[in-house]
């Protein structure tokens, strides 16, 4: 059986055979210049306007309205603890047109219990790579020692541009897996500085845009950090650029992940 701690607005300790076996899961988003997380503390530029929050052994749920720099929507999310397994569901729906870089259910597991994770057919070991190994699948695999854990979409709703994928990432201590959306046509390309200085601040558009036009500094730049991180520590600091394409979803349109996650 599986036991929480809810914590900062988010499921912050799962507890598999006495011991808590992540670190805080959520959800999270952003547009050109603002990075929402369902986890207090976390995010910059956005503010929520409300929420309510509800939850007990087995089941959690949250209620937002957040006005974004590029948008305003309203969250819901409700998460339930079933046996081995935890359903998870997020959406969100528009109250004006508003932007997204993407749209993602986040899972963080210590890496003193993974092994390796399966995903798109193939295998990877932790090696602080921080690459976020991505591909267009519904299931990654989680392989420990003593248990495995299956993360599986069971339904989605995905704005007209964009499309889903699952990446899954070794980060220092961490397995990260992001179920996401991300744009496949876009309206807006943008040039983040993805330091924490900065808090991936974007550039103004009169200077990303005739950049972005030259297809050598585009394709050096283009989601960057999440295919060949920079290795210098000054310029992870205080240089640290990365692309991203950006999609409009207009009033009403919906952002629907609900996902499992098994341990056996």
């Amino acid at each position: 059986m599986l036991s929480w701690k809810i914590g900062k607005n988010v499921i912050s300790e799962l507890y598999y055979h006495g011991k808590n076996i992540i670190k805080p899961w959520g959800f999270e988003t952003a547009d050109s210049s603002a990075f929402f997380s369902l986890e207090e503390g976390v995010g910059w530029r956005g503010k929520t306007l409300s929420e309510t929050y509800t939850y007990d052994d087995t089941h959690y749920r949250a209620e937002l309205l957040v006005r974004m720099k590029e948008g305003l929507w309203a969250l819901s999310v409700d998460d339930r603890i079933d046996g081995n397994c935890i359903d998870r569901r997020v959406e969100a729906v528009t109250q004006e047109d508003s932007v997204f870089m993407d749209f993602v259910m986040r899972f963080r597991f210590k890496k003193a219990f993974i092994e390796y994770a399966e995903i798109g057919g193939k295998r990877y070991f932790h090696n602080d790579t921080n690459i976020y190994y991505q591909y267009p699948v519904d299931r990654v695999l989680l392989k420990g020692s003593s248990f495995a854990v299956t993360i599986s979409v069971l339904d989605k709703v995905v704005p007209e541009k964009m499309t889903p994928v699952i990446y899954v990432r070794d980060n220092r201590d961490e397995w990260v897996v992001h179920v996401r959306m991300v744009p496949e046509k876009w309206d807006k390309e943008v040039i983040k500085i993805c330091t924490a200085w900065a808090g991936t601040r974007p550039l103004p558009q009169w200077i990303s845009r005739p950049l972005l036009a030259r297809k050598q500094f585009k394709k050096a730049l283009w989601y960057r950090g999440e295919r060949q991180p920079f290795k210098n520590r000054f310029v992870r600091r205080f240089l640290n650029l990365a692309a991203f394409a950006m999609v409009r979803v207009p009033k009403a349109g919906r952002l629907m992940w609900h996902v499992r996650m098994e341990i056996e």
